[in-house]
């Protein structure tokens, strides 16, 4: 398994930059989101409610921008906790 940090981090740049993720991805990467804490659960939450929320971002052409500027405060807080 690829280090969840690593690969939360990764995903979160990916939406950022404009591309999406899906919940297979997740899934496979993480299998047990349960035993996530912190700033990596609240990651995975994000990613997931992206991953879940492609037909309203098709749908309403403001909520992907929205949903993209709560997972760049998101990112944030993981390079946050990385330093301490």
């Amino acid at each position: 398994m690829t280090d969840a940090r690593t690969f939360l981090i990764d995903c979160l740049e990916r939406v950022i930059d404009g591309s999406d993720v899906t919940n297979s991805e997740l899934d496979a990467a993480i299998a047990n989101p349960a035993v996530l804490r912190g700033a990596e659960r609240k990651a995975w939450h994000g990613l997931s409610y992206w991953a879940d929320d492609d037909d309203i971002r098709e749908k309403d052409p403001n909520y992907a921008p929205s949903r993209r500027q709560q997972l760049v405060g998101l990112l944030a807080d993981l390079r946050r906790d990385d330093r301490h």
